[in-house]
């Protein structure tokens, strides 16, 4: 729809998009879902040319991409993608990020925020993390300084936002939660019990100590099936062989599959040392499966919702392997049922109720 001058210009500052990942998600789901009357949205991205942006665009949103994606230690991506698209920031109401871009490039869109007339455009930041494990020591100065909002999806966020100093507004809303399962189903409970993991397979998901976990409760105890891929994938599965794992590699899982992968397990782990929201959670609640994960990100917030899952302790392979074990145990005596799961993620995430926020905010 082309826009008039009644339109609010909302320009969404991307970065790098990956096909896997859990702010692409969150991005996809939010730009497919809000509806595009009265709005002029766009995008900037530096990415391969993705089958995600031809239906962001079908769904009203503007795409520019550019397509350089090494030289990320010296931020060329970025730069190559505000040189040619920059301009694109100009008059616009209000700049969205979902990823922090260099230092350099930050302060120029700050400048042109700041320039704008009549008012300045509003910089707002979606966190993709904690922002105490974001910025563990302090949050850097111009961090502070360029935003004028952030969207958050934790009480504990905003905590950390003000003891770090940040005066602006603050919104807690989480990120666009999937629809529940209109039935969702149990799998049988007289066979092996399948845990899931799914995600990217780096050194922040803890995935080396997902493995010393299942090694700790017993190669005979349970199925492990990843789903995913990343630069650890060789390492993980010669480790997986080498203890004699019964670890099921599956590779990335294309978008219209998550929910088949997801229901193909009985319960999924995330043993990450760092999160934001933690879409994925989302994502395995919304299909009625129990989550485990340590206390990190979002993630207390979210357990804490209903009965819809347990914390487990990092370091600690002995003692999550313990929380894991007694969870297999109450799931065999019948526990942890789906559907129970699926109707406590739908009261705790009203999905139409949170696009209307976005809408409002956004």
């Amino acid at each position: 729809m082309p826009s008039t001058s009644q339109d609010r210009r909302v320009a969404f500052y991307v970065g790098g998009f990956e096909a896997v990942g859990g702010i692409e998600a969150f991005l996809f789901d939010l730009l497919t879902n809000m509806p595009a009357d009265g709005v002029d949205r766009s995008m900037l991205v530096w990415a391969k040319d993705l089958p995600e942006f031809r239906i962001i665009e079908r769904a009203g949103t503007k795409v520019f991409r550019t397509p350089l994606r090494s030289g990320c230690r010296f931020g060329l991506p970025d730069q190559l993608l505000f040189t040619r698209h920059g301009r694109r920031l100009r008059d616009v109401d209000r700049i969205v990020f979902a990823k922090i871009p260099p230092p350099p490039i930050l302060a120029r869109i700050e400048r042109l925020a700041r320039s704008h007339s009549p008012k300045p455009t509003e910089m707002v930041f979606v966190t993709p993390y904690r922002p105490r494990e974001m910025w563990p020591d302090a949050m850097p100065d111009n961090i502070r300084r360029s935003f004028d909002r952030f969207l958050v999806q934790s009480s504990a966020f905003v905590d950390d936002l003000r003891e770090m100093g940040f005066t602006g507004a603050i919104d807690i809303l989480p990120y666009i939660p999937p629809s529940p399962a209109a039935n969702p189903v149990d799998r049988a409970r007289d066979g092996p019990f399948r845990l899931g993991f799914l995600g990217r397979f780096v050194p922040q998901k803890n995935l080396f100590y997902l493995l010393d976990l299942v090694n700790a409760l017993g190669a005979d105890a349970l199925e492990l099936h990843l789903f995913g891929g990343g630069d650890e994938d060789e390492a993980l599965r010669e480790k997986a062989s080498r203890m004699g794992l019964p670890a099921t590699f599956h590779g990335v899982v294309p978008r219209e599959l998550v929910a088949e992968a997801i229901d193909s397990c009985d319960a999924f782990i995330n043993p990450s040392i760092s999160e934001g929201q933690c879409l994925v959670a989302l994502e395995v609640l919304s299909r009625g499966r129990a989550f485990l994960a340590s206390a990190v990100g979002a993630i207390p917030e979210i357990l804490g919702k209903g009965r819809l899952g347990a914390l487990v302790p990092l370091d600690d392979a002995v003692g999550a392997a313990a929380v894991l074990g007694d969870f297999v145990e109450e799931w065999r005596a019948g526990g942890w049922r789906a559907a129970d799961i699926a109707s406590d993620y739908a009261s705790a995430y009203p999905r139409g109720e949170i696009i209307s926020n976005y809408e409002k905010l956004l």
